[in-house]
């Protein structure tokens, strides 16, 4: 099976049982603990720890680095712990004993333990483990090491091709790259054989990716496919079916977030204690329950959650699950190698306007994933998601905005991920505000980039990577193959032979047998040349059957079968020894050096086999075309070689060539081919790769083409044969009198001096060569002289320049344009002629026009003109004007829309003004083309028909009329008319007159003295459409009845009344009047006359700027003036050091603005002064000082802060820290203070945070907004001014540090039972952060309406008012945020007191027992807690006693019957909230009759004992302090004892686990243990029994912090 192999013991972290050493530690303990410092997992030994010991921690892990190949990587931990733990360092994959590579230290001054790792590769990038252990336990962290590889590793190429080198040459085959098309020998599958992997990946698969596998892996046959699939999917069930009950719900993997991929599936396991298993590509890899680790596994109730973190390249592959040794899933995980060339940027659009984000892509992608506020986004009505061509641009259009529509939005491709903000700008008009404002047809954003020039780039760029990794790849197989030739061509051993016969001759003594003469050949007869063709055959012509046959007459077939791709055997040289050939074969044996396929080397050769040869040259020259090859000649370069047989061809080359191929004439040539060099008598060998340039060297009567044959002289004076293979550049060479063209040839002298012919194919640079006396021009020849002296002509090909002029006629300078024109306005249609003479006819629809239809046609040199003055309907249609053959056309549309006269326009533009309650009247004429839409607005409203609005329309005007009038009816009448041809608008305005509202308080007192009142007042909020006239006043002195009538004053908001008397209180009313009526009346508070009242002190001044000889002061008004203004102020200065304050100003000439230059200074001395504030009654307190100032000119500014960075944060605070700017003398001095500036992300203006400068180079920041996002700045300040803002880097998030969901609640109850009807209340607490979001789930499925979900910051609350039966489950609360998630279950049952059982009977099975048998109660088949108890009573007992109890069955049977006594049974239900009323059995036996003493006793009244529930002690009010005891108790009383129920606001507390509720001898009581605001409220208290019901009530209330806010 492909994919993996099975591990017997499994000992990979998170997979499999544990090891023997954990599980020794797990025996020891084994409680597991989570520690505060976020991924380190605490293992505690001992059950309870001794007092003052702890178990080992954290204070500081070590922390995941990236570090460049070749650094020093440094790990640091801190930790703590009694015993002090001690410190070991480990690592996932390899081993640490390399001292000198991982060194380890310990800092004993600070405690800090470290692990260096010194020149770091790529073989160090791991997981590594700190581990903290002590006697009490052990602390467990991870960190992970990531390296990046820099630049080409020699080394290592090199040692790769040491190791190719010392290969035996006889495997050498082994190591060579196969050729493109020809698969491993292991991949060679038989025909219809499908790849496992295949199978593991669509097994998992959803159907409707079966095709696109298939066509992944090249799958055709589906009918075969799904019915093998079928059929393996089975047995993965039967094997499944042995471990697991069901598996559903199956997600493949898909990347979540940044950086993290995740799969899911649920699983329910037959035994929980199996294995679970995670390979990747067929490798298991360990996991973790830890979300911080690489590879997590997640468990919410039965869903599995498998997590891949830190995404990275390599991270891909397919991924499996195994439970034992079962697969269960498989999912394919691919990462595409994209990035973000332009991301998305920040868009700010308007309220119905359309905004656009776009990026680019540095690969093609067919499509990435947006998101939206955290949710994926898809094609709709809301959203356009557009690709562009070339699948590099990624657009998303988010249409009509609104402000839901702002936020953060992300783009996704693969494992990278780019986001930016949407902001939404609200209208800025009020009078839309809550209007529905019309959609925008414009569109905001995109990045203002050509996108579509940087997508060419990028498609260039990548061209230019895939042509350098090409060029880059074959130069490396050129270097690999080089290096292979040199170590083929090491010096053999000097020996000879033949394959055949085994025998060799050594040609220094001509009778010893070579070495390997003694030895039968391993292929067991097969000849040298064919075990030399096995090996390299393939690298030339795919040699399969060279490989299976085994005798001579096949290897010599070889040749005739290369056409058919079989290849050519090449031959084996012994460079010391003659070689001798046997018989006609084609191949000369007794050689033992292989070489390259197809190499063709040269030797010295006697004169007397010239004839020979050129006589087969002949014959090689016919069989070329036939397609035979030939094996190459084996031959020693310093002996004389003997060759029988049918050798074709023997070369001779003493020095270098061109990289060329040279062949036999009859062989073929490919890629891989090789050419051979005698240089200085050595022999060596060149192999070429890739195809040649195409040239044909031809014999002058052979045709000429590729694979043809020439002749030329090689360096030994001898005549041989070349063949070209490959396109050469096109070029033409012709005979003189032959014809120009392609595929020509030309004369030319070769070496020996023979004319022949050269063929060229192919265009060449496009070139002119002319006669001096001929035209130029494409095609022309040139005289030229060839090689041999000859005079040639040449031909070239390509366009030159035209020369001949051809009169083109009259041409359109400018046609006609389509013309759009009103009905009954001018028309004009007119074009332009090259011509000045020429003549021309206009036409419309066909029909040619003439000046009797009304139409003005005109003429003006080449410019001719159609004119019609006053255009109708039957105008319309396409006309067109032609001239000396040519036409131009155009179309003349002639509209009709909406009109108005300008007189009815101006006349309805003038407001329409009415009285309220009275009728307005609009009417507007009109005219334009039928039909007509009309409508009427009113403030931007469509009104309709109604009681108050009446809309006439005809077709050529239309009337609005408004009845009943109301002031708020003032606003904008528009009418809207639209017809096919355009819209119409007319705006007017109605005005509705009304009496006036009251005038605006509060009343400002401007002057309040012993003789006068002076007081101020607003203009009314509506003045009724008219304007103020008078104001109406009235006065009434406090304690008297009557009100004094003042009269009318002018419209002024003011008044000031001389006739008060001294320490007098008044009240006046204010009445507002106007051409329309009087308003109602304001009435003031009561106003005291010639009280005393000070104003309060103003600010302290501040310093505007400072001078040698000037101090520029301003200072605030005070906030209380003492009910007067403000007359002026007096500034007073001190000097430092001195106790004297001195005036600054003459006491008797207050300063009456709030601003002094203060000029008697000595420059250099420090002051600080202070204001007075002067009103009627007097002087103000004076001021606080101002800060010291120096009589000095400015400082410069300070420059910018140092070191800008975040200490803290948390949903509301940020808390910053700096470093003084440096100074500099000149540039900029010391800061005295700094400002703060925050920004939220979607405003424009900073915010101060400080009102005064801070000196401490720390500030906190309050008052955020949670998770809102900042930008943030520090300034800094001095007597100079303000420094340059040192801004933060990037924004901050207001949320505290991430923090993993938590409960924090030790005694949380996971089951609890309610009786039905009652309320039922889970209430959890938890920590997390940032805000988590909270789910519940009723039995893993969403929770029903009825039940309220309250969440807060650290808590969730359940509540189900009035409980059911159908509410009985298991709730879980999960909760998640971005660091993780966590969740909780709590199992309810609600029940009811059980109903009794049915009748009972009795039988008799066996004497002395007694069977009671009984019906069912009805509530056994709701109720799966519900159980029997049986109780007995025989005749000479008065008490009952139980015999059985948990009966789950209908049956039991009571032993020990004794004869002669009667026996009663009872049956009672039961379950977890009570038991039930019994039911009674019929009597069993008879009792013995026996004489009894019988006593006459008199008759007795019966007493009844029973009372109705009544309250002896009825509840009390209390007042409990915040975060006390509250104990409520009363006294009850009553026969039967009545049920008590606690409702504290009307929601019972009997099953509330937060309340200690008791009933103790009639004393009930209700213990609240700790009182928060939420207790504060109404506690009622029932008692209720068969005879009745009684009732008492309290209230609680709280004292404390925040408690008034419930109220």
């Amino acid at each position: 099976m492909w994919k993996k192999s099975k591990v017997t013991d499994q000992t990979a972290t998170g997979q499999g049982g544990p090891s023997e050493a954990e599980q020794e530690e797990d025996k020891k303990a084994g409680i597991k603990k989570r520690s505060k410092v976020p991924g380190v997992m605490i293992t505690q030994f001992i059950e309870v720890l001794p007092e003052g010991k702890s178990t080992p921690d954290f204070l500081r892990k070590p922390i995941a680095l990236t570090i460049q190949e070749g650094k020093l990587a440094n790990f640091k931990a801190n930790v703590c712990g009694d015993p002090k733990p001690e410190v070991t360092w480990g690592r996932a994959k390899g081993d640490m004993s390399d001292t000198e590579k991982f060194l380890k230290k310990y800092d004993e001054a600070t405690g800090e333990y470290t692990l260096e790792i010194h020149r770091v590769s790529g073989e160090e990038a791991d997981t590594y483990k700190c581990y903290a252990i002590n006697k009490y336990g052990k602390a467990i962290c991870t960190a992970a090491l990531n390296v990046i590889e820099v630049g080409f590793k020699k080394k290592k190429a090199m040692e790769q091709l040491e190791d190719i080198g010392s290969v035996d040459p006889a495997e050498f085959r082994k190591l060579l790259r196969k050729r493109k098309g020809v698969d491993k020998q292991e991949a060679v599958k038989e025909p219809g054989e499908i790849d496992e992997r295949f199978w593991e990946i669509i097994m998992s698969a959803d159907r409707k990716d079966y095709e696109r596998i298939c066509a992944e892996f090249g799958v055709k046959d589906f009918r075969v496919m799904l019915k093998k699939l079928s059929e393996k999917k089975k047995e993965r069930q039967e094997e499944q079916a042995k471990y697991i009950e069901t598996i559903n719900n199956l997600k493949h993997i898909d990347i979540k977030g940044v950086g993290i991929a995740s799969f899911e599936f649920d699983l329910e396991l037959k035994d929980p204690a199996s294995r679970i298993f995670l390979y990747k590509d067929g490798v298991m890899i360990p996991y973790s329950d830890e979300e911080e680790m690489k590879h997590s596994l997640k468990t919410v109730g039965k869903k599995l959650i498998f997590s891949v973190r830190d995404l990275k390249a390599e991270d891909a592959g397919l991924y499996q699950v195994d439970v034992e040794e079962v697969n269960l899933f498989s999912t394919d995980f691919k990462i595409p190698t994209v990035d973000f060339i332009v991301k998305i940027q920040e868009v700010k659009a308007k309220e119905r306007e359309d905004a656009m984000f776009e990026c680019v892509l540095s690969h093609p992608c067919p499509r990435i994933k947006w998101m939206g506020k955290n949710a994926t986004l898809e094609e709709g009505e809301k959203y356009t998601i557009t690709v562009s061509e070339d699948k590099l641009i990624h657009r998303l259009l988010i249409k009509d905005c609104s402000q839901l529509d702002k936020g953060i939005y992300s783009a996704t491709a693969g494992i990278k991920t780019c986001s930016a903000w949407l902001i939404v700008e609200a209208d800025s008009d009020p009078a839309s505000h809550g209007k529905k404002k019309t959609r925008k047809t414009t569109q905001a954003g995109g990045t203002g980039l050509d996108l579509g020039k940087l997508a060419q780039e990028q498609q260039e760029k990548l061209a230019k990577e895939r042509q350098e990794q090409i060029n880059a790849a074959n130069k490396a197989r050129a270097e690999e193959e080089r290096l292979a030739r040199e170590a083929l061509l090491a010096p053999p051993p000097p020996d000879t032979g033949h394959g055949d016969s085994g025998e060799g001759k050594d040609t220094r003594d001509g009778k010893n047998k070579s070495k390997s003469g003694s030895n039968k050949s391993k292929d067991g007869g097969k000849s040298v040349g064919e075990s030399i063709g096995k090996s390299f055959g393939k690298s030339v012509g795919e040699m399969k059957d060279s490989e299976k046959e085994g005798d001579d007459k096949k290897n010599n077939k070889s040749t005739d079968d290369s056409d058919k791709g079989k290849g050519t055997s090449n031959y084996d040289i012994d460079l010391n020894a003659n070689g001798e050939g046997d018989g006609d074969s084609k191949e000369r044996k007794g050689h033992t050096v292989p070489l390259i396929p197809d190499t063709v080397i040269g030797s010295s050769v006697h004169n007397d086999a010239e004839k020979e040869r050129d006589d087969k040259y002949k014959k090689s020259t016919d069989d070329s075309d036939k397609g035979k090859g030939t094996s190459n000649d084996g031959i020693d370069p310093n002996a004389n070689g003997e060759g029988d047989g049918d050798s074709k061809e023997r070369k001779g080359h003493t020095g270098p060539l061109i990289p060329d191929t040279v062949i036999d004439p009859n062989a073929k040539m490919g890629t891989g081919e090789t050419e051979y060099t005698d240089e200085s008598a050595k022999c060596s060998v060149h192999t070429r790769q890739g195809l040649l340039l195409k040239d044909s060297v031809i014999d002058p009567n052979a045709k000429s083409g590729t694979g043809e044959t020439e002749e030329y002289i090689d360096a030994a004076g001898k005549r041989s044969v070349r063949t070209r293979q490959g396109p050469l550049l096109k070029d033409t060479v012709i005979d003189p009198n032959g014809q120009s063209g392609t595929g020509e040839t030309g004369e030319y002298t070769d070496v020996s001096g023979k004319r022949s012919e050269r063929t060229r194919q192919g265009p060449l640079l496009k070139d002119t060569v002319i006669d001096p006396n001929g035209q130029s021009g494409t095609g022309e020849t040139g005289e030229y002289t060839g090689v041999s002296g000859k005079r040639s002509e040449r031909t070239r090909q390509g366009p030159l320049l035209k020369d001949t002029v051809i009169d083109p006629g009259v041409q359109f300078v400018s046609g006609l344009s389509n013309v759009h024109a009103l009905i009954g306005q001018p028309a004009e249609l007119m074009c332009k002629l090259s011509s000045d003479d020429c003549e021309g006819a206009w036409y419309r629809d066909s029909k040619k026009l003439t000046a009797d239809d009304g139409h003005i046609m005109s003429r003006d040199g080449a410019s001719h003109k159609l004119v019609i003055n006053r255009c109708q309907e039957e105008d319309s249609g396409k006309y067109r004007f032609e001239a000396d053959g040519r036409k131009t056309e155009a179309m003349l549309n002639v509209e009709d829309p909406p009109r108005f006269d300008p007189d009815d326009l101006s006349a309805f533009s003038q407001p329409v003004i009415v009285k309220v309650g009275n009728s307005a009247t609009f009417k507007l004429p009109f005219v334009g083309r039928e039909p007509m839409k009309i409508q009427w607005y009113r403030k931007g409203e469509e009104l309709l028909d109604d009681n108050t609005t009446k809309i006439e329309k005809s077709f050529t005007q239309s009337r609005l009329l408004l009845s009943k009038c109301q002031r708020k009816d003032t606003g904008e009448i528009k009418i809207k008319l639209k017809n096919e041809h355009g819209t119409m608008e007319a705006i007017s305005r109605l005005i509705v007159l009304d009496k006036p509202t009251a005038p605006q308080g509060p009343v400002e007192v401007l002057e309040s003295t012993a003789s006068c009142i002076h007081i101020k007042w607003r203009d009314p909020k509506d003045d009724g459409g008219c304007p103020v006239i008078n104001y109406n006043l009235e006065r009434q002195q406090v304690g008297r009845n009557t009100w004094k009538k003042l009269g009318d004053i002018p419209g002024v908001p003011e008044y000031k009344d001389n006739d008060v008397e001294h320490g007098r209180k008044y009240c006046y009313r204010i009445r507002v009047v106007t051409e329309e009526g009087v308003s109602e009346m304001m009435e003031t508070d009561d106003l005291t006359a010639g009280t005393l009242a000070f104003p309060s002190s103003p600010a302290p001044p501040k310093v505007a700027s400072a001078f040698n000889n000037c101090i520029n002061l301003t200072w605030s008004p005070p906030t209380d003036t003492g009910e007067s203004r403000i007359l002026g102020y007096n500034l007073e200065k001190r000097k430092k050091g001195s106790n004297l304050w001195s005036p600054v100003n003459p006491t008797d000439e207050p300063i009456q603005e709030k601003k002094r230059a203060v000029t008697d200074v000595v420059a250099g001395n420090e002051y600080e002064f202070r204001v007075y504030a002067i009103n009627v009654s007097g002087l103000s307190e004076p001021s606080s000082p101002s800060e010291f100032i120096f009589a000095k000119d400015p400082k410069k500014p300070p420059g910018k802060v140092e070191d800008l960075e975040v200490a803290d944060t948390s949903y509301t605070t940020l808390s910053l820290s700096w470093n003084k700017p440096t100074e500099e003398v000149g540039v900029q001095d010391e800061a005295k203070g700094y400002f703060i500036e925050v920004r939220q992300a979607e405003c424009i203006d900073w915010t101060r945070c400080n009102v005064t400068p801070i000196i401490l180079t720390t500030f906190t920041v309050k008052s955020l907004k949670a998770m809102a996002m900042y930008w943030v700045r520090v300034i800094a300040i001095n007597d100079g001014g303000e420094g340059v803002p040192q801004d933060l880097d990037n924004y901050i998030l207001a949320m505290p540090p991430p923090v993993r969901p938590c409960f924090t609640d030790n005694k949380i109850k996971s089951f609890m039972v309610v009786r039905a009807g009652n309320s039922v209340r889970i209430l959890l607490n938890f920590e997390a952060s940032p805000w988590p979001e909270v789910t519940w789930l009723k039995d893993d499925v969403p929770l029903l309406k009825r039940v309220n979900i309250s969440n807060s910051e650290s808590s969730s609350q359940l509540l189900i008012t009035s409980s059911e039966r159908s509410d009985s489950g298991i709730y879980t609360i999960v909760v998640k945020n971005l660091v993780g998630q966590e969740s909780f279950s709590v199992e309810v049952r609600v029940t009811d007191d059980p109903k009794p059982p049915g009748p009972v009977e009795l039988e008799e099975n066996v004497p002395g027992t007694v069977t009671v048998i009984w019906e069912p109660s009805p509530d056994e088949k709701r109720d799966d807690h519900l159980h029997y108890s049986v109780s007995k009573r025989d005749s000479t007992k008065g008490s009952w006693s139980t015999v059985a109890d948990r009966l789950f069955n209908n049956k039991f049977t009571a032993c020990n019957i004794m004869l002669g006594r009667e026996y009663h049974f009872r049956v009672y239900a039961k379950n977890d909230m009570g038991m039930s009323a019994p039911s009674e059995s019929p009597t069993w036996g008879s009792e013995r009759r026996k004489d009894k003493l019988v006593v006459n006793m008199p008759a007795y009244k019966t007493c009844d004992l029973r009372t109705a529930p009544a309250f002896l002690v009825p509840l009390r009010q209390h007042t409990a302090p915040k975060g006390y005891e509250c104990y409520m108790s009363c006294a009850i009383k009553g026969n039967p004892k009545p049920h008590v129920t606690w409702y504290p606001n009307n929601i019972s507390l009997n099953t509330n686990t937060n309340y200690l509720i008791t009933n103790i001898c009639g004393v009930c009581s209700l213990l609240i243990l700790r009182v928060t605001p939420k207790d504060w409220g109404e506690y009622n208290i029932q008692i209720e029994s068969a005879l009745g019901r009684a009732e008492s009530s309290t209230k609680l209330t709280v004292r404390g912090e925040n408690s008034t806010d419930l109220l």
